[in-house]
This record gives C-alpha cells, sequence and structure tokens, in this order.
C-alpha cells in the first residue's frame, strides 16, 4: 500500500507513456554554468523536501524515503543546434529518462545554443513525485524569491451530497466500460506510446479581459476556447453538428491544506467538466462552462475528496482515484497551473514565460494545461502520435481566444450586456 492513494496511480500507471512531469522556463539572456545552478539548488534542498525523496517499498508499504542528493546527477546541460525552434528542443527533453534509482526521481535540463542570448530550463520529475501545484510552489520558491500561497482547502469541508457525487463518478468509471459518444470515440485509444510536445503563447490580458467582460474566471474562458476547439476537431474529423454532444473532460483541482505548500506528493482531486461542444455559439459555450465549475467549487468536491483520500478504506480510495482517471470516465485532461509571482529570475536573466508539462496517462490520447507568468499565457499540448490531428490543439485554441474577445468587445461597441452570469 502507499501513503498516498493518488501517488499508487501515478507510481503503478501502465501507460506506454512515462509519467514524467514538468516545468518548462524560457530565459533571456547568457546562460549560467552548469555549477551555478547546482550550487543555487544546494542552498535550497534544505527547505525543499520534494527533492530530497523517493518512493520505496518498506516492509510491504510503499513510502517516501529520504535520500542522498548528488546534483550532478540531477542537473544537466544540453547544448542544442544553432537554429533550432526552442519547441522541438524541449519536446526533445521532455522524452529524455530520469535517472534511476536510487537517485531522487527529478531533474534539472539547462538547454543552450538554439539561440543567442537564450535559454531553456526544464525541471522535470515523476509525478508520483508531486503534483503540479506543488511543483509551481517549488519553481516560485526557487526562481522568484517568495512564493505566494495559492488556494487551499478547509480541513471541515466535508459534504455528504458532494461524497455521494465523487462515489458515484467513481462507481460508473469502475463498472462501466461503455463507449464514448459518436462523435469522441476516436479520442479512446488504442495508443501508440509515442507522443509530441506542442505550445502557443497568447497575452493573458485576452483571456482576463474575456473574463471581465462575462463576469467570468480566466479558467472559465480556458475551458470555454477548449470546448471549441474540440468542437473543430471534431467537425474537421467529417463529424456533422448535429452528431456533436458534450464531451467531458477531467481537471485537476488542489486538496492541499494551508502549510501544505511544500508537502511530497499528490494532493488533488479530479472534477469532470462536461464541454458544450454540440453549441456553436460561443458565448453560450462560455455561460455552460461556467455553471459547470461554479457547481464544483460550491459542491466542496476538493475538500470532500481530500477527507474520503484519508479515511476511506485504502483499496477503495486507490481504485476510486484509478477510476476518475481513467479515459472512459473523461478522455482528455485539462489542467491550469497559473505562477503568480512578479517575475521569476535566475542570475540576473529573467523569465520570459512558463509552460507545465504533463503527461498522457494509460489510454489517453491528449492532454493540455495552461499557465500564465508576467504577462503571457502558454498552452501546452501532449498528445499521442494515434492522434496527429491534436498538434493543431494550440493553434484552434489561440483562434478560439481570439473569436470570444472580438465577440466581447464588438458586445461592448454595440451597448449589450456581455455579462454570461446566470443565476
Amino acid at each position: 500500500m502507499y501513503d498516498n492513494p493518488v501517488d499508487a496511480v501515478y507510481h503503478l500507471s501502465q501507460s506506454p507513456h512515462p509519467q514524467i512531469v514538468g516545468t518548462l522556463l524560457r530565459f533571456a539572456g547568457a546562460p549560467p554554468d552548469p555549477d551555478r545552478l547546482r550550487q543555487h539548488l544546494a542552498a535550497h534542498l534544505g527547505a525543499q523536501p520534494v527533492l530530497r525523496h523517493r518512493l520505496q517499498d518498506v516492509g510491504g508499504r510503499i513510502r517516501r524515503v529520504p535520500v542522498e542528493v548528488r546534483l550532478e546527477d540531477h542537473v544537466r546541460r544540453h547544448a542544442a543546434p544553432l537554429g533550432t525552434p526552442w519547441e522541438e528542443v524541449a519536446d526533445e527533453l521532455r522524452r529524455a529518462p530520469l535517472a534511476p534509482a536510487p537517485a531522487a526521481p527529478w531533474d534539472v535540463w539547462l538547454a543552450d545554443g538554439y539561440r543567442r542570448e537564450e535559454w531553456l530550463l526544464f525541471f522535470r520529475s515523476h509525478h508520483a513525485l508531486t503534483d503540479g501545484t506543488g511543483r509551481a510552489h517549488l519553481i516560485n520558491s526557487l526562481f522568484g524569491g517568495t512564493s505566494p500561497p495559492g488556494t487551499t482547502v478547509p480541513r471541515n469541508g466535508f459534504s455528504l451530497l458532494c461524497a455521494g457525487r465523487l462515489l458515484a463518478d467513481a462507481a460508473s468509471g469502475l463498472l462501466f466500460d461503455s463507449p464514448p459518444a459518436l462523435p469522441w470515440q476516436w479520442l479512446r485509444g488504442p495508443t501508440s506510446g509515442s507522443s509530441r510536445l506542442s505550445c502557443v503563447s497568447l497575452p493573458y490580458e485576452w483571456l482576463s479581459q474575456v473574463g471581465r467582460s462575462a463576469g467570468v474566471t480566466t479558467n472559465d474562458v480556458y475551458l470555454a476556447a477548449m470546448a471549441g476547439t474540440m468542437r473543430q476537431l471534431a467537425l474537421n474529423r467529417g463529424t456533422s453538428p448535429d452528431e456533436l454532444r458534450s464531451l467531458p473532460v477531467s481537471m485537476p483541482m488542489s486538496t492541499r491544506r494551508a502549510g501544505e505548500e511544500t508537502l511530497p506528493g499528490n494532493y488533488l482531486a479530479m472534477t469532470r467538466v462536461p464541454l458544450p461542444c454540440h453549441l456553436s455559439d460561443p458565448w453560450e459555450r462560455l455561460a455552460q462552462v461556467h455553471r459547470a465549475t461554479l457547481r464544483a467549487k460550491k459542491q466542496g468536491r476538493a475538500a470532500t475528496s481530500r477527507f474520503l483520500q484519508e479515511h476511506a478504506p485504502y483499496r477503495v480510495a486507490e481504485a476510486a482515484a484509478r477510476a476518475v482517471m481513467a479515459p472512459r470516465t473523461a478522455p482528455v485532461c485539462c489542467n491550469y497551473v497559473p505562477y503568480r509571482v512578479p517575475e521569476l529570475s535566475f542570475d540576473g536573466c529573467r523569465a520570459l514565460d512558463a509552460a507545465s508539462v504533463g503527461a498522457l496517462m494509460e489510454g489517453h490520447l491528449l492532454y493540455a494545461a495552461l499557465t500564465y507568468h508576467r504577462s503571457l499565457a502558454r498552452l501546452a499540448v501532449v498528445h499521442d502520435a494515434a492522434l496527429p490531428d491534436a498538434a493543431d490543439v494550440g493553434e484552434l485554441w489561440s483562434g478560439q481566444i481570439n473569436a470570444l474577445c472580438r465577440s466581447a468587445g464588438s458586445r461592448h461597441r454595440d451597448g449589450r450586456d456581455t455579462g454570461v452570469v446566470q443565476a
């Protein structure tokens, strides 16, 4: 057994894709010497327990055990040919194996040479080491100086009604393996075992502008644009608009409590959000997404999930966590990991942007993660080679954000109410 049932899902994953996730930072300036980076990490090891542990079988139970960290095993340099697009450099690094046991399952790649006065820093780890929120705190602490607290869940937020809904979601994933709606069957494998990373960036203000106009969150704007993106992918595949149905996607929610920012492990719950891909109007899609995410927040899903993970029988908790991550429950994962520090930097070099890079779970062909740093939002998409048109997701999503921005502007000019919030 594992101390954390969500860790078990990632550690025991049967996916042909390694469960390696990470944060990619692009810096402006002359690249530092790798030894300088090692010295910086060495000075922070004591305050970052996530870097000093790995999972190990201890008397039949998988526990986190401390390990000796030799930074020469964890900090690596990659010299890329001049003129190589940075996205190709990042994709090559993403596929590299982690250092083998007994080393802690993480590394930092420093890549340069692809462009003058620019370099990449790619922190990667096995997903069982930590979740996206924990990784964001780590990166903020290492390269931002301070890490403002994010949203935390209360200790006494259990809801019996929400618990029933969570168990129903898990039961549907465990007991039923019905095929998805006809227009989405192509999202259900088989996987090839080969994957690609693609990224697209746009001003964060564009999402914020739409959110302010509609009275919704930037997360709602992100998901509504994903609904339009998946709709377009289906139409491009020859699906008739009349055949389209909602597409359920899973979205991780942090279940960390106050003071748990540096805690190793995965403290998250999955919420299933139906993307209204059958709706042709982008503002109607935004309104429906907002209602769905608002319900999840009001239900106290994160706090209830954490309570059940801690108090339900271990085998039940692990099976439930695995079920809600299964492709039959939601074939696409959409994550959102903001970096809220004013500016990330290292050794006098300023970070231009940040990207959160995920991994494909067993049976999944598509994973998208949105993050922002300073004024730039970046969508990082990982897709299986069995789904080649997913390489267009980034550009399609950017087009959907542009359409929402234009629509918001025209509504303002026409004097129409742009708010989509409905009681």
